[in-house]
């Protein structure tokens, strides 16, 4: 990919990798480790795992992406989920910051039909086509 292009799609998606920084900023203060893997910022343990466990089983996730930025449980659970969580960069990379209402919206949608929220989402939908199912595990 062309320098200036890919420039581009950093700047595009950057307000949505800005959520992730900051949503990662206590994690790291807690021993959370980043490591880049692919053109993305991975970041992955400190609390999130004991975090998580306090929330409703519907809200928690082995990993969740913003923009370049990808937060996951643990570092082997990232590598396991990379070909998915990378589809939703790239759906970030398309959209800059309409993807959050949009995901949302297609979230909303499914719902009111009576459907899965999260894996008849549209966006979820592409993810997992791109991916061994297998080795997501959300």
């Amino acid at each position: 990919m062309k320098p200036a292009l890919r420039l581009l799609r950093y700047a595009w998606a950057a307000p949505a990798s800005a959520v992730g920084l900051l949503l990662a900023l206590p994690l790291l203060a807690r021993g959370a480790r980043a490591a880049p893997v692919q053109g993305v910022l991975e970041i992955a343990g400190g609390p999130l795992a004991a975090w998580q466990r306090r929330l409703p089983a519907a809200c928690r996730f082995a990993a969740i992406t913003f923009g370049h930025v990808v937060i996951g449980l643990d570092h082997r659970t990232l590598a396991a989920c990379r070909e998915h969580e990378q589809v939703h960069v790239r759906q970030y990379e398309r959209l800059g910051p309409l993807f959050f209402p949009l995901y949302l919206g297609s979230s909303l949608w499914q719902a009111a039909r009576g459907r899965d929220p999260y894996l008849d989402n549209c966006f979820e939908c592409e993810a997992y086509a791109h991916s061994d199912p297998r080795t997501v595990r959300h």
